[in-house]
């Protein structure tokens, strides 16, 4: 059999197509309600009870989270949280399923290396936000956590015209985890100053709450 540039390209384009796209939404229902139960409790685990962790949240169908403790700074590494952890392993097995249409053993390989989950090496998850109502960028650039270009995460989504500093959205916008780690430091900072202005701990959420700069 002949074979041409020209049905190169179409096979190319078709196993493209028929790529399958991760997302972490596309999670059954009990499996996002299990993983966020587990980022809640994590989150309230460290802050010393979920008393103290006022930013303890997950939204089940966004899989938007956060984490923000009344009396410290959460001390979790990021790519050990339940729900980055799980969109990191949910991208990998998406990246092995596309490597059986391409059959090479190189494409296996390179999932494993671009899919260090629960590591520093990991891809950055999109996934963290300043609020529970807020939607996560989901796709950005192909980075690690120790901030590091990746090769191509082959999971289906497009990352052509993202670049390392996209992954920063504006204050309207849904957050990076570098950017949603910075918020909860600060959100932290707030409660922890009006506890030392002795304002009482239902003054302290509702203030929280309402955005009061103190």
């Amino acid at each position: 059999m002949k074979i041409t540039i020209s049905s190169l390209l179409i096979a190319t384009v078709a196993a493209t197509a028929n790529a399958e796209v991760w997302k972490i939404t596309s999670m059954d229902k009990g499996t996002r309600e299990n993983t966020c139960s587990r980022q809640i409790q994590a989150c309230q685990n460290n802050c010393g009870g979920p008393s103290l962790a006022p930013m303890a949240f997950c939204n089940s169908t966004t899989m938007a989270w956060g984490c923000g403790c009344l009396n410290n700074t959460p001390n979790m590494e990021v790519w050990n949280w339940p729900v980055p952890a799980a969109d990191c392993s949910g991208s990998l097995n998406v990246c092995k399923t596309n490597c059986s249409v391409k059959n090479t053993n190189e494409c296996f390989v390179n999932c494993t290396k671009t899919h260090m989950c629960n590591t520093e090496d990991a891809p950055v998850s999109y996934t963290s936000a300043s609020d529970v109502d807020i939607v996560p960028k989901y796709v950005g650039p192909a980075v690690s956590y120790k901030g590091d270009k990746l090769g191509d995460l082959n999971d289906g989504n497009n990352r052509d015209n993202l670049s390392p500093s996209s992954s920063h959205s504006g204050s309207s916008g849904p957050k990076s985890d570098s950017d949603s780690a910075g918020s909860q430091k600060e959100a932290t900072d707030k409660v922890n100053l009006a506890t030392r202005l002795q304002l009482t701990g239902a003054a302290v959420l509702a203030a929280f709450a309402a955005g009061i700069t103190f």
